[in-house]
């Protein structure tokens, strides 16, 4: 494969960077400002510049390349083995350092473990006048750790009385702490998704075999979290349900009732279904028992499946409410709570006009609870949040959500559920002084439209005003999409790739192209697309239940080398891949291609043929008629010459000919 040239950074940029990492290399809350300094470092050019950093011989830039080591481990282990290797060389000293040495005092968590987010602040007696303390914010969700903070030389005194004033804490034994820093860094691991920078220290919690027991861990997480009666508890196991909280959801549920009590709900706590909404219509309690009547709002590869609850509540000892049973309700059974899908309802947006970046960053900065999303094509899509606390109420689709804010280009624009928070964050601008913004309209749409301007589909906000042609769906029913990933350690992820059955394609370019197949009805089918590149990994399927299964397939055992960096509909589809080198180099690859392809499509349950897969529907009657429908769409579009991607490369007569040969049993 080729190899890209490396990128070569001025030296006085580099210098400047080494003399800042100098003056913080002396301690660890100065080490944690080098690593965020890291982590701010666009992660394209992230390897270059540290490779870069390795022609300063100095003990200070040996330190941080101990330090790089220590917390990213893997991920820059190589790199870091080679700078390491040319100071050993140069005569300097690399022994690994050592960054802490204490005893522990005294650990306190926040009584908030039900919400899926909870404080801990752990105190070490370290070498200084005062204590060492280590502070983390911990999610029981797809963030993770996320939080670590550190100080040092806090006065003990002042430590004890800020553990008074923060209201009720709980104090933890070292075994438990650690138990719940692990069980949130797993949820990092599971979801890929990056941990807070500090593992340098935090890592003792991570390396500690734990002794605690199923039994001693429900007794700490019941201490953690206070008393709920069976409504909140009931919406709480929704809020569990909803970002895969496994661990707060076995200790709501009695040891002895566990494994049939969750069988109603193993689709929700496997890849592929997701919670839109769940929560409690009605209590009847009496003593220590009660009943709970909840319903619940799945989807699943675009199917909304909905279902009712009972569960059964008994009163322990301690006096927490236990779940000792789950029943599903009939599907015909009434509920008072008749939940629609919410993805047909409509939004509020209002729009801006940024007339200067900075200084609206800056205005921004000044906004509490803003959570930046993801980076779109031409600027960033940030999120206004809260937080559910007493669960009176259940789990919605806008849970947790008050405000979407996308900056895209120079326009800037506001998206709500209710007109009165728009309204609201207007006056909060307008009472901004110096406010960089100017006001063009609001308006009310879908929320697919406006997820569709989200999604990078138009240029300006006011284009989803003339857009006529509703949901971008291909003709022939096959949406191509795609899951991203950044790769920390190359190796690992490319050893995983081997044990799977995948047909790699030879090329000469700088990324690996994979292929998966399966069987339908004795013809090889396409089944998902894998590109390896250099830091970087897409797989891509046909469906989200496709795509779920491959992603399962491949992330097992390697979830720390990869790093979720989000999905995408592939618009320009399955045979992008066929650039003019690959082309030319694998001639009969684009024929190859289109077999596997339409022979994945007659066989692929559609929602443009009712459910039916072009096999099945070329044998009724309601089927043909749905069939030449599609047909006649794809037949017009080849004449305007407005074909979507995929299309592009099969015309009108292959699918017929597919359909034909099927009739005929030639597939």
């Amino acid at each position: 494969m080729k190899k890209k040239r490396q990128v070569a950074f001025p030296r006085a940029i580099l210098k400047n960077l080494a003399d800042e990492i100098k003056k913080m290399a002396g301690s660890n809350e100065g080490r944690l400002f080098i690593l965020e300094m890291v982590e701010e470092i666009p992660y394209d050019i992230r390897a270059q510049v540290i490779e870069g950093l390795s022609a300063f011989y100095e003990d200070e830039i040996v330190e941080f390349f101990q330090l790089l080591k220590a917390e990213y481990g893997s991920e820059m282990e190589s790199l870091c083995a080679r700078a390491l290797e040319k100071f050993s060389m140069a005569g300097l000293d690399i022994s690994s350092p050592i960054f802490f040495q204490g005893s522990l005092l005294k650990a306190y968590a926040t009584c908030s473990r039900h919400t899926g987010r909870l404080s801990l602040d752990i105190a070490w007696k370290a070498s200084g006048k005062g204590v060492h303390v280590e502070s983390f914010y911990l999610t029981f969700n797809a963030d993770g750790l996320h939080s670590f903070f550190l100080v040092e030389n806090m006065p003990l005194a002042q430590f004890e009385h800020d553990r008074q004033v923060l209201g009720e804490m709980v104090e933890l034994s070292f075994d438990e702490a650690s138990l719940l820093i692990s069980q949130a860094f797993a949820l990092n691991l599971r979801h890929m998704s990056r941990p807070s920078v500090g593992r340098f220290l935090y890592q003792k919690y991570l390396s500690h075999s734990t002794t605690i027991s199923e039994i001693q861990e429900r007794e700490l997480l019941h201490r953690i979290s206070p008393r709920l009666t069976p409504r909140q508890l009931v919406n709480s196991f929704f809020y569990a349900l909803k970002y895969q909280d496994l661990s707060y959801i076995l200790s709501l549920i009695s040891t002895s009732h566990t494994p049939q009590a969750l069988q109603q709900f193993d689709g929700f706590l496997k890849l592929g279904k997701t919670l839109l909404e769940g929560q409690v219509e009605e209590v009847y309690a009496s003593g220590k028992h009660a009943r709970v009547i909840a319903s619940s709002l799945g989807l699943k590869d675009h199917e909304l499946e909905q279902h009712s609850y009972c569960f059964y509540l008994v009163k322990v000892e301690s006096g927490h409410w236990s779940i000792v049973d789950i029943q599903s309700l009939p599907s015909q059974a009434k509920t008072r709570t008749n939940l629609t899908n919410p993805l047909e309802a409509n939004v509020f947006c209002r729009v801006y006009e940024i007339t200067d970046m900075d200084e609206f960053f800056l205005v921004l900065d000044k906004i509490d609870n803003i959570r930046e999303m993801e980076e779109l094509p031409y600027g960033i899509h940030m999120r206004l949040t809260c937080f559910e606390d007493n669960f009176n109420h259940g789990v919605s689709f806008f849970t947790g959500v008050i405000a979407d804010m996308i900056i895209n280009g120079d326009e800037f624009v506001v998206i709500s559920r209710e007109q009165s928070t728009v309204a609201e964050i207007h006056k909060l601008f307008i009472s901004l002084s110096g406010i960089p913004v100017i006001y063009r309209g609001e308006y009310e749409v879908s929320l697919l439209k406006a997820y569709r301007y989200l999604g990078g589909n138009y240029v300006y906000f006011e284009d989803v005003l003339v857009d006529q042609e509703g949901e971008q769906v291909f003709d022939d029913g096959m949406r191509f999409i795609s899951a991203r990933y950044l790769v920390k350690d190359y190796k690992k992820v490319w050893q995983r790739m081997g044990e799977l059955s995948l047909v790699e394609i030879e090329t000469t370019v700088d990324y690996r192209v994979y292929y998966q197949l399966e069987d339908r009805n004795g013809a090889p089918a396409f089944f998902a697309e894998y590109i390896l590149g250099p830091n970087w990994l897409s797989i891509s399927a046909f469906g989200e239940l496709d795509l779920n299964q491959a992603r399962q397939s491949l992330e097992k055992e390697i979830y720390e080398y990869l790093e979720y960096d989000g999905m995408e509909l592939k618009t320009e589809g399955f045979f992008d891949i066929l650039s003019s080198e690959i082309s030319r180099e694998n001639p009969g690859l684009e024929k190859a291609l289109k077999e596997m392809y339409l022979n994945k499509w007659y066989n692929s349950h559609l929602s443009t043929l009712s459910g039916m897969s072009p096999s099945e529907a070329s044998q009724s009657e309601e089927g043909k008629r749905l069939l030449w429908t599609m047909f006649k769409k794809i037949g017009q579009r080849e004449k305007k010459g407005l074909v979507p991607g995929q299309q592009k490369r099969i015309n009108l007569k292959e699918y017929m000919r597919k359909v034909e040969q099927g009739k005929e049993g030639k597939i």
